[in-house]
């Protein structure tokens, strides 16, 4: 009877903790939720923000104006040699030609701003961490507008230092929707001329304002397309930055960044604690690791590093899945899990263009709010969902 009393007694412990579990991580949903759709562009522009406050959040990516263009037909694609479903940069000039092109006589959306690392502090700031970013544009009209775009969508509140590069245009994007496929095709223009030099003399011009004390959180974020051209800034960002709980955070971002630049990649997610990008890209990493399987890879991964150290790999529609030595910031790296989430299902979906921004985004503000990782996946995933009833990464 005793031992049967105590059973029952721990049952309903037990019970009892998991639905309180299950009343906190719906408590924070709901206050997310709220939080996302009780602001407009207006009010979260509306902000105040105080630049000499180091923010939780450091990212550095390209700057770029993205347009996107419906096409009844495939001839364009055909005559520039540009195949659907792809990623992928041209020279300026054939960008532009295949720009002009494809606004001229097609369904065509005004310039937005785009830029990976663009997209996710944009969502980071809508969720309500403060970011900061690092980039640079051109000295043409170009610049001016994507000034007017973070003017007119309240990311001026966002902390950013842009550098400013003469005789080099400012980053363009173009993507080309055809039925339910589509393609993106870029010039990063000014964006790869990012030195750093710049850096240094923002350090020593505003005192390092930017960084955390060592002993407290704060991630920098780096969006793989951010990695070519710019080996040295961000070996220089891994040396001079990352310590203590200071972290990297990695997206792999392209299968082809990842072919292309792997041996940097390979250092930065050596050195990264968080290392997001969907499976062809996990994929390709295993392929340039040598690793028989993406699993085999990932413990080799973690079992290298002396920190802990969490893999995000989304897998679309079909979930998320979570690789990960990580147990609390305190603990040194425990054993290698494994763990499959699903996703929610999008009925209504208008646009996956930065759905892998979002999720990174509100994955980042999850954390840094001490949720549990899978809470932060499930919080990640809504927002993506949510994203994906937009035009571009917007949020409702």
């Amino acid at each position: 009877m005793q031992i049967a009393a105590a059973v029952t007694a721990n049952f309903y412990k037990n019970s009892k903790r998991h639905f309180h579990s299950i009343l906190v991580r719906m408590d924070y949903l709901q206050s997310l939720y709220n939080r996302i759709m009780g602001l407009s562009s207006q009010e979260y522009g509306s902000f105040s923000s105080n630049d000499s406050l180091p923010r939780k959040v450091v990212a550095f990516g390209n700057v770029l104006l993205d347009q996107t263009a419906h096409l009844a037909d495939t001839q364009l694609l055909e005559r520039y040699k540009l195949s659907l479903n792809a990623r992928g940069e041209l020279d300026v000039a054939t960008l532009t030609k295949v720009t002009d092109e494809a606004t001229l006589d097609n369904d065509s959306r005004d310039p937005h701003l785009g830029g990976s690392a663009l997209n996710t502090v944009r969502i980071l700031k809508r969720l309500g961490t403060e970011p900061m970013f690092f980039g640079a544009v051109g000295e043409d009209k170009h610049s001016e507008t994507v000034e007017d775009l973070l003017k007119r969508d309240g990311v001026e509140c966002i902390n950013y230092r842009l550098q400013k590069v003469p005789d080099t245009p400012t980053g363009r994007c173009i993507c080309l929707v055809h039925k339910d496929e589509s393609a993106l095709y870029a010039n990063i223009g000014a964006s790869s001329k990012f030195s750093e030099d710049f850096l240094r003399q923002i350090e020593q011009e505003e005192k390092a304002f930017f960084l955390r004390n060592a002993g407290n959180k704060q991630i920098f974020y780096i969006e793989g397309f951010f990695v070519p051209h710019r080996e040295e800034v961000l070996t220089y960002v891994v040396r001079n930055y990352i310590r203590g709980r200071r972290r990297l955070a990695l997206n792999l971002s392209a299968t082809y960044i990842v072919k292309k630049n792997y041996h940097h990649i390979l250092y930065l997610a050596s050195n990264a604690f968080f290392l997001f990008g969907n499976k062809d890209e996990f994929e390709t990493f295993r392929e340039c690791w040598g690793a028989k399987s993406i699993d085999d890879m990932a413990v080799e991964l973690l079992k290298q590093s002396e920190t802990p150290k969490i893999l995000v790999m989304t897998h679309g529609g079909k979930g998320v899945t979570l690789i990960t030595n990580y147990q609390d910031e305190l603990s040194p790296p425990a054993e290698v899990t494994f763990e499959n989430f699903n996703v929610p299902r999008v009925n209504n979906i208008v646009d996956t263009t930065g759905c892998g921004d979002a999720f990174v985004a509100a994955f980042l503000h999850a954390w840094l709010e001490k949720r549990s990782l899978s809470e932060c996946v499930r919080v990640a995933s809504d927002v993506a969902a949510k994203v994906a009833t937009q035009v571009g990464c917007n949020l409702p």
